[in-house]
């Protein structure tokens, strides 16, 4: 059901409700109009017997007695009746003011600059006296009786809106109810979470936005593997290529490299009795040694020594951390200390995973070994089994990245390798300074 539908059929329901209680209200409220109407008929008989008995004999105070017993009841609701002697002296009470408990300056405004005209009647007694009856209008109790009603009709509607509004918020709050399950899918899409679906909901708007966040979540899903897939091919691409490279240069540049320093020795011993050929012969014997110390040093990083396996052996990726941080601590140029922890639980990881832990963790020393100027550094590599999980850390105590520094190639390529194999990447501030680099990825 549409929820402007939903609503108004809701209001609907209450406003007929209201309107039937506003209803029932009106007609006891006639009633009881009806009944103080009919018992001041009476009671205007009652006077007109009292008036047509001043012909009589009785005496005019027992006549005024009766007429200030009709005067002070309050059935004569509209006029106030006054008998005069023949010299105008009033033989009956005065009116008193009817105190009004509902605001008496309504009242006030209500009878304010109203004209109320006196009637009077002169009656000759059987004596041949003459006295006077004054009818003195008193609009007072229909004022009261007005006001009243007009209250009545005033708290009638505003019980009415209060109902209402109660209503409409209440229809809206259980209509949008729905709007908390579809924000928490919002930020589960937002973390990264495309499994999880947002059930139906009953308001059709609100399932039509639930179904879009679902179709949106499914084709997030389908772009996401197949972005890890393409990222899967190309790393392929990747370590295939610096396979083949690794061959090319041993076999060529290893090959040659070793026939050279082969021949320096020998050109050495042949001019030991002539100093400039065996200084020449020397200096080959040296470039040689060092161009083929730094060729294995580069085939060390294009193919490590551990993961040139595949996914039916065991792959020593142990082996490999070791070998690279031996690698950074040899070289002579810097003054990183480097120190690692591993504690795989003999967990045998995919050739994947292995060579994109073993990329990440290298890249990332490389990147605290150019900017951070960091002097000590702690890779530490754990197995979860609990949570099937296998967490990579990286640690430095240098200057961090600063804020205003966007990252660089390094960076993007740590996060491609993350997706790709389904992981969760976090960098950080570490104590008391530097930057601590966490990958943690899912071992099926």
């Amino acid at each position: 059901m549409q929820l402007l539908t939903r609503l108004l059929l809701r209001l609907g329901g209450v406003g007929l409700l209201m309107l039937a209680l506003a209803f029932v209200l009106t007609l006891f409220t006639a009633r009881q109009d009806i009944a103080d109407e009919i018992q001041g008929s009476q009671r205007i008989g009652q006077l007109l017997a009292a008036l047509s008995a001043l012909q009589d004999e009785m005496p005019l105070d027992q006549h005024a007695q009766r007429i200030d017993a009709l005067n002070r009841n309050d059935t004569l609701r509209h006029f106030h009746v006054a008998l005069l002697d023949r010299e105008g002296q009033r033989l009956t009470a005065s009116p008193q003011p009817v105190p009004t408990s509902e605001l008496p300056w309504l009242n006030r405004f209500v009878l304010s600059e109203l004209n109320v005209p006196v009637y009077a009647l002169s009656l000759r007694r059987p004596d041949g006296d003459i006295v006077t009856v004054r009818l003195e209008p008193n609009p007072q109790p229909e004022s009261t009786e007005a006001i009243a009603s007009a209250l009545v009709q005033l708290m009638l509607f505003a019980a009415l809106v209060a109902v209402l509004i109660a209503a409409l918020a209440f229809s809206l709050r259980r209509s949008l109810l729905p709007l908390n399950d579809i924000l928490a899918g919002i930020a589960r899409i937002e973390a990264g979470d495309y499994g999880a679906r947002i059930a139906n909901c009953a308001t059709r708007e609100l399932n039509q936005i639930a179904q879009a966040l679902n179709h949106l979540a499914a084709a997030l899903t389908e772009q996401i593997a197949k972005q890890r897939e393409l990222l899967h091919r190309l790393q392929d691409v990747q370590e295939n290529e610096r396979r083949k490279l690794a061959h090319e240069l041993h076999d060529e540049f290893g090959q040659r490299l070793t026939a050279m320093q082969v021949d320096a020795s020998y050109l050495l011993k042949q001019t030991a009795t002539e100093p400039v050929l065996a200084s020449c012969a020397q200096a080959m014997f040296d470039n040689s040694s060092s161009i083929l110390s730094q060729l294995r040093s580069l085939l060390a990083q294009l193919r490590p020594y551990g993961l040139q396996g595949d996914e039916e052996h065991g792959i020593a990726l142990e082996e490999a951390l070791r070998e690279l941080v031996r690698q950074r601590q040899s070289r002579g140029e810097s003054a990183l200390e480097c120190h690692l922890h591993t504690a795989l639980e003999g967990e045998t990881l995919p050739l994947r995973l292995a060579v994109a832990v073993y990329r990440i963790a290298q890249e990332a020393l490389t990147n605290v070994m150019r900017h951070s100027n960091a002097t000590r550094v702690s890779i530490s590599l754990a197995f979860e089994r609990e949570r099937g999980q296998l967490n990579l850390v990286v640690t430095d105590n240098g200057k961090g990245m600063p804020e205003d520094v966007s990252p660089g190639l390094g960076l993007a390529g740590i996060r491609e390798r993350v997706l790709a194999n389904q992981g969760e990447l976090v960098l950080g501030s570490a104590e008391p300074s530097g930057l601590t680099l966490k990958a943690s990825f899912p071992v099926c």
